[in-house]
């Protein structure tokens, strides 16, 4: 029985590890990641439930599978980070697409908005 508990124990950590996001932390790893691919940059706090929500439709959205990378920035961890890219308010996306910042958005976006910045951001025109 024991076994088996530790079985589903290593079975549920494996599956919720799939979906964490990479964070960053600082300016120079925020600045050296973002240079080549596309990312989504999602500024969230602990605290904040909208930001949980947000966080489920980043899943669902399975950008990855669309080349594009999801980065967090805990606002609270990441004061310099936040300062000089970010906002206060929670949660906030930044598009960015070669090191350019293309738009930022303060708010929870639902899922059909989150598809439709995918289109406008990400596509490429020549597909």
């Amino acid at each position: 029985m024991k076994k088996l508990a530790a079985a589903a124990l290593v079975t549920v950590l494996g599956a919720s590890s799939t979906f964490a996001f990479d964070h960053l932390k600082s300016i120079t790893e925020f600045e050296k990641t973002i240079q080549k691919g596309s990312f989504i940059v999602d500024f969230y706090a602990t605290w904040c439930n909208p930001c949980k929500e947000m966080e489920q439709n980043l899943i669902k959205l399975d950008a990855k599978s669309r080349g594009i990378k999801i980065y967090k920035v805990n606002i609270e961890k990441s004061e310099a980070l936040v300062a000089k890219y970010g906002t206060p308010q929670v949660p906030a996306l930044l598009y960015i697409k070669d090191g350019k910042i293309l738009d930022g958005y303060v708010g929870l976006k639902q899922m059909e908005e989150l598809e439709r910045d995918m289109k406008t951001y990400f596509q490429n025109p020549k597909s």
